[in-house]
């Protein structure tokens, strides 16, 4: 017997969003990127760039776009990868049952510096304003799970321009995780995994002497 087909129509279909976390560290402060929502629900409260995903658009297209169409800001200097999907909360939109495909933005400060026009707040990571939807709940999972990346990825080096310092990538890892590091053990561990390449250039820090500048190895 011919197993019977399933009409999908019958069937509610819930929406299908992209969510954006845009980290930076600027001031050595590890922030994110904000942008105070211009219509209802929340209205004026400060949120994470999102879009509900098309029918026609790949999910990372629409990441892209949200960070163009909500933040103005140019998509292709940012690295983006997937974090998590949120729809446990079944009420996490008032408009409709909403499931969040969430993305993990990485940008150096210094290129937004230089992106004209963009629309985000920047906030640290422990000073948050009151969120719109569950996006508190998003950011702190966020932080955790970035936390535990950097220690096993190449996400620090995401955050920092293409040319610096030893000094510099050890104060960008101690930002993310939120405590010191003994300088000796770091620095003979970042240079046995081989993700970085000496310059043979210099740059002076300070009154102290120069300091050798390093490149991320990065991946084809």
């Amino acid at each position: 017997m011919l197993e019977e087909k399933n009409d999908l129509s019958q069937y509610k279909h819930p929406a299908v969003a992209v969510d954006v976390i845009l980290f930076t560290i600027k001031n050595n402060i590890l922030k994110i990127g904000l942008i105070r929502r211009e219509e209802a629900p929340y209205l004026n409260h400060y949120a994470l760039p999102g879009r509900f995903v098309r029918y026609d658009e790949p999910i990372e297209e629409t990441a892209k776009i949200a960070l163009k169409s909500k933040g103005n800001i140019n998509p292709e200097a940012v690295f983006l990868e997937q974090l998590y999907t949120f729809g446990q909360d079944l009420n996490r939109d008032t408009r409709i049952r909403t499931i969040s495909v969430v993305y993990y933005g990485l940008i150096d400060s210094g290129k937004i510096d230089i992106l004209q026009g963009n629309k985000f707040h920047w906030f640290s990571v422990y000073d948050l304003p009151e969120l719109a939807f569950d996006h508190k709940l998003i950011i702190d999972s966020a932080v955790k799970s970035l936390r535990k990346k950097v220690l096993e990825s190449d996400f620090a080096f995401q955050l920092l321009p293409e040319e610096f310092t030893l000094s510099e990538l050890q104060k960008a890892y101690e930002t993310i995780l939120g405590e010191e590091l003994d300088k000796r053990n770091f620095r003979k561990k970042i240079l046995e995994n081989n993700f970085i390449k000496a310059l043979k250039k210099k740059r002076r820090e300070g009154l102290h002497r120069p300091a050798e500048l390093y490149w991320f190895k990065r991946k084809n």
